[in-house]
This record gives structure tokens, sequence and C-alpha cells, in this order.
């Protein structure tokens, strides 16, 4: 659904909710409109991913957008601070200015720059920031160039070797200081490679020792699981972290899951109905 049409429709909506004060219900409303988006299908990657909140509402959230006019896909990941109703909200006014900045053709680096300059003001009120990964696939070259507002570094696991790789990068949250620069990051994304994003409640999930999921586990979970479906890969990492953590979620979780085929495979988004 275009942004234009959800904030017509929550218009609408907030009619009703004005008589009824049921903000929660607003919210849920909100994120619902949001995470059933289907995923624009993309020549050349298979993705999927899976949000699941804490409670009954998500700071995380996670999109997918596709300009073939410039043969870029985008992928973006974030992550509001704090929990409820206010984390739900401002999740949205990211993801909402995040699609307008991408109408333009810029890197990941500059789109990030434009949208931390852009939600400043907003942010300092409301004593908030976010972090967010943004990346960029070049359908032609199969460059995948990516920056990262002080959100958790990807893993790739890469189709020739079977083995998990960190890529290291650093950027300053969203929201926090004015005419913050980011830098962008280069790799080949080729045949077979899998590209797994998260939020740090998978990171940080803990078990009864308080010892944290982390990024060990996380890429021996997805080599482990490798060979499946992006579907099925993250819902076996969902389900690992889920035993490690035994059955306890203290934040929100998201995981995304994109692979690089070469016609394309599918592509699914799975919301909180999805335990």
């Amino acid at each position: 659904m275009k942004t234009n049409e959800l904030l017509h429709q929550f218009r609408k909506y907030l009619n009703t909710v004005d008589d009824s004060g049921d903000e929660l219900r607003a919210a849920e409303f909100i994120q619902k409109m949001l995470l059933d988006d289907e995923i624009p299908p993309c020549p050349s990657l298979s993705c999927a991913g899976i949000s699941l909140p804490a409670y009954r509402l998500s700071g995380d959230y996670y999109d997918f957008i596709y300009d073939p006019a410039n043969g870029r896909y985008w992928i973006f990941v974030g992550d509001v601070m704090g929990k409820g109703i206010p984390a739900s909200l401002l999740m949205v006014m990211v993801r909402a200015t995040v699609r307008v900045l991408t109408n333009y053709n810029q890197t990941p680096s500059e789109l990030v720059r434009n949208l931390n300059n852009f939600l400043l003001g907003d942010m300092t009120r409301l004593r908030a920031f976010s972090t967010l990964f943004c990346g960029q696939f070049n359908v032609h070259s199969g460059q995948f160039t990516y920056t990262s507002a002080g959100h958790p570094s990807p893993i790739i696991v890469r189709k020739h070797s079977g083995q998990a790789e960190k890529l290291e990068v650093k950027g300053t949250v969203v929201g926090l200081l004015k005419d913050r620069e980011y830098k962008d990051f280069s790799t080949p994304f080729e045949l077979g490679d899998l590209l797994i994003l998260c939020t740090d409640g998978i990171l940080e999930a803990m078990n009864a020792d308080k010892v944290q999921y982390g990024y060990e586990r996380l890429g021996e979970s997805a080599v482990a699981h490798q060979h499946h479906n992006v579907h099925e890969i993250i819902h076996h990492i969902a389900g690992d972290v889920r035993e490690f953590a035994q059955e306890i979620r203290r934040d929100d979780v998201t995981l995304v899951a994109v692979r690089r085929e070469k016609g394309g495979g599918q592509d699914e988004r799975y919301d909180s109905d999805e335990r």
C-alpha cells in the first residue's frame, strides 16, 4: 500500500478512535496496515521477513522497496527506542519518511543522512532515536551497497564457502545529531549468497544463565539452515532463538532473510500472528 493511501485510511480511522479513546487499538491498526504490505518481487532475489513484538506493539520494522527504473532493490530494518504506542508510532514515521526518500536516486548513506535531518526535530522533542540498516542491491551488477545508523551488522552466508561472514558497519543512530555523515560499504552478493538481518532482540535474547544469543549462534544457525528456502530459514532461526531463551521474549524481534537467486523466488512477509 502506498504511503499516502495508508495515511488517508489512518485519518478516517482516527475519527472513530477519537470517540472511543482506544489508542492501543489505533496503533495496532497502523502496524497491521504496514506489515500486511506484500514484499515487492525482484527478478534475482528471494526475500522473507518476520517481526514479533514483545507485547502487543512493536518498535521494530522491516521493509523492501523495488525501484525498477534504476535497477535498485532497497532493504531496510529498523528499531525505534522504547516499546508500546510511542515506539510503534515513531516506527510508522520512520517507515513513511524512508518510503518518500527512496523516490530520489541516492546512495544508502545519502538516504540515511537525509532521513536523520528530516526527523531530528521530532525525535528530539520526543527524546527518541532509531537504529536503521539500509541496503541497496543493484539488479544489474549484483553489488550490494549498505550503511548503518547504529544498527546490528548483518551476516552473509557465502555460497562458495558455506560459512557466515559478519559485515562490520557502524554509524550514528537516527535522531540524535544534525548533519551526521554516513559511509557506504559494498560487497558482491553472488548467486546463492544468503543475507541475514535482525534487530537486537535476537542478538540480546538471554538464557537462564544470562548468556546472550549473540552473533556466533546466529551465524551457526544461518549456516545450519542455509539450504532451506528463505521462509523456512527465518522460522528455523526464530525457533532456535526461542529454544535458547526458553520461550521468554523480553524485546521485539525481527528477522529478514534475502537470497540471490537466478530468477527470483518467493517473497513473504510474516507478522505477529506467526508465533
